[in-house]
C-alpha cells in the first residue's frame, strides 16, 4: 500500500496515515466476515438442534411402538393357547385317541411357542438395529452440534479480539486525524506566512524595477548630456584651431 502511495506521488508525511485507514479497512472487511460466519454457523446449530430433537423424538416412538408389538405379540400367543386348550378340552375321543390328541397339541403347541419366540426375536432384532442406526445419527448430530459450538466459541473470541483492535484503530485513526487537522493547521499557515512573504517580495521586486527605470532614464539623460557636451567641446576646438590659423 505504503510502495504504491509512493508511485502516486503521495507525500511521505501522509503514508502513516493512509497504511493505518487500509488496515482499518481490512480489519472491518475481516470482522464482517466473521460475523457471516457466525451467522451461518448458528444457522447450523439450530438445524442441528432441531435434527436432534427430532431423532430423539423418532427414538421415542419407536420404543412405543415396539412396546405395543411385544403387548399384541404377547396377546396373540396367550389367544392362541387360549385357544389350543379349549380344544383339547372340548374334544370328546377314547383315551388312546385322546393321549394321541394331546401329544398333537403339545407339538402344535410346541410349534406356536417357537414361531412365537423366533417372530418375537426377529422383531426386537429389526427394531433394536432401528433403535442403533438411530442412537448414532444422534450421537453424530451431538458431535456435530459440540463441534459447530466449538467452532462459534472460536470465531466469539476472534470476534472480540478484531472488535477490540478495531476500536484501537479507530483511537488511532481519531488521534492520527487530529494531528493531520493540525498538521494543515500549521501548514495553513505556515502558507500563508510565506504568501506573505511572496507578497512583500513581489513589491520590493516591484520598487527595484521602478528603481531601475528611473536609473536608466538618468543614465540615458547623462549619455545625451555626455554627448551634447562632447559636441560642444569638439565645436569649440574647431573654432579654437581655426582662430590659430587666422594668426
Amino acid at each position: 500500500m505504503c510502495i504504491r502511495l509512493a508511485q502516486l506521488h503521495v507525500p511521505s508525511w501522509l503514508w502513516p496515515h493512509s497504511c493505518d485507514i487500509a488496515r482499518f479497512e481490512a480489519e472491518l472487511a475481516i470482522r464482517l466476515s466473521v460475523d457471516g460466519d457466525i451467522m451461518g454457523l448458528r444457522k447450523v446449530l439450530d438445524d442441528t438442534n432441531m435434527t436432534r430433537l427430532q431423532l430423539e423424538g423418532d427414538i421415542e416412538a419407536l420404543r412405543e411402538e415396539l412396546i405395543l408389538l411385544r403387548k399384541d405379540h404377547d396377546q396373540e400367543v396367550q389367544d392362541l393357547q387360549a385357544q389350543v386348550s379349549q380344544s383339547a378340552l372340548t374334544v370328546e375321543v377314547d383315551a388312546p385317541r385322546s393321549q394321541d390328541l394331546g401329544k398333537v397339541l403339545g407339538e402344535l403347541r410346541a410349534q406356536y411357542d417357537t414361531l412365537a419366540q423366533k417372530n418375537l426375536e426377529d422383531l426386537e432384532k429389526q427394531w433394536g438395529q432401528q433403535i442403533t442406526e438411530t442412537t448414532l445419527e444422534v450421537t453424530q448430530s451431538t458431535k456435530d452440534l459440540d463441534a459447530a459450538r466449538g467452532t462459534v466459541g472460536a470465531l466469539r473470541r476472534s470476534l472480540q479480539t478484531l472488535e477490540i483492535d478495531l476500536e484501537a484503530l479507530r483511537n488511532q485513526n481519531a488521534g492520527l486525524e487530529a494531528a493531520l487537522a493540525e498538521a494543515e493547521a500549521r501548514a495553513g499557515a505556515h502558507l500563508a506566512q510565506v504568501q506573505l512573504q511572496v507578497s512583500a517580495a513581489e513589491a520590493e521586486l516591484r520598487d527595484v524595477r521602478a528603481q531601475l527605470r528611473r536609473q536608466n532614464e538618468q543614465h540615458r539623460e547623462l549619455l545625451g548630456l555626455k554627448d551634447r557636451l562632447e559636441a560642444e567641446i569638439a565645436t569649440y576646438r574647431q573654432l579654437l584651431e581655426g582662430s590659430d590659423g587666422f594668426r
